[in-house]
């Protein structure tokens, strides 16, 4: 029994480590170098998913790791093989030669990595790719294709390969393993491959030279068409030419880059994104050639969405490859189904729908499109999806001689159908400017014929209104003429409270000291009769001073009286020398007054600054005044109308506290200019309404509180002294006139 036990120990360890070592995949002898290429069959090499493409070479080479290798068409247990960008392989080779075997390794990804182990130990890494950084590129580097690993393997020697393979997009993602020999591989690639290429690339770039200049003479003709008819279908197929001119420059960019620099692959690459906008620019072409919105509208919004689609899924796709460097496989072939398969085939569709119209510029439209749509409806899933399509093979081996002369015939064919367009366009505006000239001359002899019979008419009723605008005129003037006098007596009326105000003040000190001097001239009597005649001299005296009291006051209150003269009377428009301050300062104080005298609740703080050196001045002091009167009653009002609104809201202690009624008169001498001053701290103007207020009959104040004639006149009578009115306010705080004279 224990002799049994042994055995099965002893078998169960024997099994494990066969199991170990047959774990890696059977050796691939090289038994000649004489191909250019190999390729082992399956069974000779092991893959294993990396879907976050972290892991290192001492991760995948021990356990548990280097147990999840398996063969191609298999899947490791545990790995989701679905989106995987990053792939491990491990094959193991064996020189059985007499001779070194010199072998290159390569692969089509970004990144390829090269592992060599010798004796169970890392011998030797590479690294290389499309995408890996020049200067870190070992083996032979190549801009053209990946790169290539350079290994010698000497006779009878044995090695471990791991491979790292790492592609930001997964689309088209072979793993397949395979390898060169290195001298006819450098013969290959870098010598005798050059003249290939460039006869290979030669025939390309004469096919694409004429494509070129097929669309550069199709975009200027077709926008100086637009500039002259201004239709949005020639600015349509310039700019679809315009963008398949820049992404065919993808077929002849190997001119301008040489194929060892790593520009090629990283920069160069970008102009194949102009597929963003060529669909939209040509499903907007067949839109407005079409007129399908008015045809088919549902169809029209699903060409215009699909255009939209197409540039938006490019858009991402150039973001996921050129910035992020990493896009999922599920969308990788969408763009290329929007553009080449998707849309091409709805603009046939399209076509086939108006195919029975009997327009042969339409039928001409579809000949031309159908090749070029065609080719891209085949050839775009078969491109994708990897489809080998037994009838279009001769077609995928020559597609691109295929596609130019397509296109070719697709750009001739447009271009001469939107030159008959245009031919037709021009016929018809020729045929349109020469309908509406014999229209315009027929309009013509009619309006002459109107003109001369309305002529006589007019006549007799410019005679007519002639007579009725003389009489009209006449009677404006003397409107005007009481309009100005009613101005005027309605601004004596505001000063009649304050005249009578400042002529009861004389008129009080002569009413006293007249009963004064009459009580001293019986004492004085009284004194003579004593015969005491100092005292009487001393009184005679003391009736002397009142006198002249008497008669200053009296003299006050006649210039009150013919100032108010002078202001109700006409002016005689004789300018005299005039003392503007004093002129200022009497109507301030008469205006102030009148207003005290109607309104007991009105109050207002009166400032003055006025300069000495003004000295007089020659002007017409009863117009002047009547300005200054006009701007003092206005500052009275608004400042008034403010506490009004203000006491409406607050308290008055508050009121008091937070506004008080100001106005301020001022004058200023500047050079051989005097400046008038009136301000206030009102409300001041609007500005919509501050280039009215010089207006006739322009008034802010209710109905029946203003005529609207005083700042116009004001302004007219400013003028006629050869000076300024102007207005400077701000809304809410304050407004000031300033009256500008010369001296």
């Amino acid at each position: 029994m224990k002799k049994y036990i042994v055995l099965c120990i002893l078998y169960f360890f024997s099994t494990s480590n066969s199991l170990a070592q047959t774990s890696l995949p059977p050796v691939y002898e090289i038994k000649s170098d004489t191909a250019l290429i190999q390729i082992p069959d399956s069974s000779f090499w092991q893959k294993l998913e990396d879907k976050e493409g972290k892991w290192s070479i001492a991760d995948v080479s021990n356990l548990p790791l280097s147990q999840k290798f398996h063969t191609s068409g298999l899947k490791a247990d545990g790995i989701d093989t679905n989106n995987i960008h990053t792939y491990w392989q491990r094959y193991r080779l064996k020189n059985i030669m007499d001779k070194e075997a010199a072998i290159s390794l390569t692969a089509p990804v970004d990144y390829f990595d090269v592992f060599i182990i010798k004796n169970d130990s890392l011998q030797a890494q590479y690294h290389s790719g499309f995408l890996q950084e020049w200067d870190k590129k070992d083996g032979l580097k190549s801009a053209f294709f990946a790169g290539a690993i350079n290994l010698v393997i000497k006779p009878g020697e044995e090695i471990l390969i791991y491979n790292r393979k790492h592609r930001n997009v997964v689309t088209n993602f072979k793993t397949g393993v395979y390898f060169y020999n290195t001298e006819k591989l450098i013969r290959n690639e870098y010598v005798d491959s050059v003249d290939n290429r460039l006869n290979y690339f030669g025939k390309i770039h004469l096919q694409e030279a004429f494509v070129l200049g097929l669309l550069l003479l199709a975009i200027f003709i077709n926008l100086l068409f637009y500039k002259i008819v201004r239709e949005k279908v020639y600015l349509y197929f310039a700019l679809f030419a315009l963008f398949l001119g820049i992404n065919r420059l993808w077929n002849i960019s190997s001119v301008y880059f040489r194929w060892e620099h790593p520009a090629w692959s990283e920069y160069v690459a970008i102009i194949g994104y102009a597929w963003a906008v060529i669909p939209i620019f040509l499903i907007q072409f067949f839109r407005h050639f079409l007129k399908t919105k008015v045809a088919y509208p549902w169809w029209d919004k699903l060409l215009l969405s699909l255009g939209i689609l197409n540039t938006v899924a490019y858009i991402i796709a150039f973001v996921a490859r050129v910035v992020i460097k990493k896009m999922p496989a599920f969308f990788a072939p969408i763009p290329s189904l929007l553009a080449f398969f998707i849309i091409p085939v709805c603009i046939i569709i399209t076509l086939l729908l108006f195919v029975q119209k009997r327009d042969r510029s339409i039928r001409y439209l579809i000949f031309g499109a159908f090749p070029l749509l065609l080719l891209y409806s085949f050839s775009g899933p078969s491109e994708v999806f990897e489809l080998n399509i037994k009838f279009l093979e001769p077609v995928m081996n020559n597609f691109r001689l295929v596609e130019v002369v397509c296109i070719s015939w697709l750009v001739l064919s447009f271009s001469l159908i939107l030159l008959m367009r245009f031919d037709r366009l021009r016929k018809e505006n020729a045929q349109q400017a020469l309908d509406n000239e014999r229209l315009a001359r027929e309009k013509e002899i009619e309006r002459t014929e109107l003109i001369e019979k309305q002529k006589a008419e007019l006549e007799i009723q410019v005679e007519e209104r002639t007579a009725d605008l003389k009489r009209s005129l006449e009677d404006l003037k003397s409107t005007q003429s009481q309009l100005i006098q009613s101005e005027k007596m309605a601004s004596l009326g505001e000063l009649t409270a304050g005249i009578a105000h400042e002529i009861q003040n004389p008129l009080n000190f002569v009413n006293n000291f007249s009963e004064v001097s009459n009580e001293l001239i019986d004492e004085m009597n009284e004194e003579l009769d004593k015969g005491d005649i100092e005292e009487a001299k001393a009184i005679s005296s003391d009736i002397k001073q009142n006198l002249e009291k008497i008669n200053r006051h009296g003299k006050r209150a006649d210039a009150i009286v013919k100032g108010m003269l002078q202001h109700s009377r006409t002016s005689s428009g004789q300018k005299e020398p005039t003392n503007i301050n004093a002129l200022a300062d009497e109507y301030l104080r008469l205006a102030y007054h009148g207003l005290r005298a109607k309104d007991k609740s009105f109050n207002a703080a009166l400032k003055t600054d006025y300069d000495e050196t003004i000295g007089n001045v020659n002007i017409i002091p009863q117009d002047i005044g009547r300005v200054i009167l006009n701007l003092i009653t206005n500052a009275f009002y608004v400042v008034d109308e403010k506490k009004k609104a203000l006491a409406g809201k607050s308290s008055f202690e508050n009121l008091t506290s937070l506004y008080e009624p100001t106005v301020s008169v001022s004058t200023k001498k500047d050079g051989n200019k005097v400046l008038i001053s009136v301000k206030d701290n009102g409300n001041g103007i609007p500005q919509k309404v501050l280039d009215k207020i010089f207006q006739p009959f322009f008034t802010t104040k209710p109905t029946g509180q203003g005529t609207g004639l005083g700042l116009s006149l004001s302004y007219d009578i400013i003028k006629a002294h050869g000076g300024e009115l102007k207005v400077d306010t701000r809304e809410g705080e304050f407004a000031e006139f300033v009256i500008t004279l010369p001296v």
